[in-house]
């Protein structure tokens, strides 16, 4: 009685046989560009001959970049927040700007959720890199890349990492590091990235790193190529986990990367 009371034309075709659909991606012009990243999460992509001309950043105040490199404009970035989503973003997403201005706010731009930030950047060109995460329970976990590559171009990945401790950093590479990990009772561990055992999904909560005393959690992570460490080999080890070195006024100079070389 309701079919007949309230039937209507169908108004969509069944299709029985189906062709795959893929996105095809819109093609990006390449060139040169300088990417930086700060720990508030402004975003700048500036030209090579606009830093030649200035390169002393403006920042928030109390803000520092975290990510600076000279790549190219074809790449993907993933940006990691605070809620465990991964946004998928190309540079061209953001203004061109010069280092005079704040740059672009990444959450305004991919419109994050209230109270959404983000906790780290990754430059990916080809999905083959490895990305390292270390979180603040001493615990890291090394995943390829491909786990976040997608066939349409979905900006919002979900469950990106592990969700047992805050994420402290995250990094993409393709060739092993060395990095320096801090905890907030005064030691350093420095570890390289191929001593932590690749996971297979993004979710993973990894290995322990660092041993922690109780209440101690992991406050910094740094590439340890921007350090100038004094006696080096007290903070290293073979084995994980270890508890690092204590740092002593003295052993560490300031850092030397790209970003503070004004």
């Amino acid at each position: 009685e309701t079919a007949k009371k309230y039937a209507q034309p169908r108004r969509t075709r069944i299709l029985y046989q189906v062709e795959e659909y893929v996105e095809e991606e819109e093609k990006v012009p390449d060139f040169p560009i300088n990417i930086f990243f700060t720990r508030e999460g402004y975003f700048k992509k500036i030209s090579p001959q606009s830093i030649r001309m200035s390169s002393e950043q403006k920042l928030k105040e109390g803000d520092e970049i975290t990510v600076h490199e000279l790549t190219h404009n074809n790449i993907s970035l993933l940006f990691f927040t605070n809620m465990r989503n991964c946004y998928k973003a190309r540079p061209d997403a953001f203004s061109d700007t010069k280092a005079s201005v704040l740059g672009d706010y990444v959450p305004a731009v991919l419109e994050f959720e209230p109270g959404e930030v983000t906790v780290g950047m990754c430059i990916i060109e080809d999905y083959t890199e490895n990305i390292v995460f270390i979180y603040e329970n001493g615990k890291a976990s090394r995943v390829k890349a491909n786990l976040y590559e997608t066939k349409t171009n979905r900006k919002r990945l979900q469950n990106a990492y592990g969700d047992k401790s805050e994420l402290v950093y995250v990094e993409a590479y393709k060739e092993d590091r060395e990095l320096a990990v801090f905890s907030d009772s005064g030691r350093m561990l420095l570890i390289n990235t191929a001593l932590v055992p690749e996971k297979i999904g993004k979710g993973n909560n990894g290995v322990t790193i660092m041993s922690l005393k109780k209440g101690a959690k992991v406050s910094d992570v740094r590439r340890a190529s921007e350090l100038k460490i004094e006696s080096p080999h007290r903070f290293r080890s073979r084995t994980i986990p270890t508890a690092g070195g204590i740092v002593r006024l003295g052993d560490i100079s300031e850092p030397t990367g790209p970003e503070n070389a004004e």
